[in-house]
């Protein structure tokens, strides 16, 4: 394998794990709170609430300060990365579902970054004659 099938392997690997682990530390928040979540999905104020807007992926700068503020270190900065990983495909999802919003995003860079960054890693190291 190339030194630069590895480097590309291994971008792949962390951008994945970056990734899944802001989405981990959603889940778990949103699971936290899931009866308030659906006592307001029945009063029909379902959707991204003020209290989760620093729950999506890419928030605009006035929001990112405040997320700056409700997460400790480790968290904001693997929320950080995760922005700058999934910016690409936040405009693309057009809903009030904060699920909706970190679901697509997620898939997407999977995709992206995951199959097609280990496919390209793999097809930079094979040897051609």
């Amino acid at each position: 394998m190339s030194p630069l099938a590895a480097v590309v392997r291994w971008l792949s690997l962390f951008a994945c794990a970056f990734v899944t682990l802001s989405f981990l530390y959603f889940a778990v928040n949103q699971t936290s709170t899931a009866s308030h979540n659906q006592v307001s999905a029945i009063a029909g104020t379902a959707g991204v609430q003020p209290e989760s807007a620093t729950k999506v992926p890419d928030p605009p700068k006035k929001v990112e300060k405040v997320r700056e503020q409700e997460n400790d270190k480790f968290h904001e900065f693997v929320d950080d990365v995760d922005d700058v990983l999934v910016a690409p495909f936040t405009g693309i999802v057009d809903s009030n579902e904060i699920w909706v919003r970190r679901l697509i995003p997620l898939a997407l860079a999977l995709l992206i970054y995951g199959i097609a960054g280990q496919y390209l890693a793999r097809a930079m190291g094979l040897r051609r004659w």
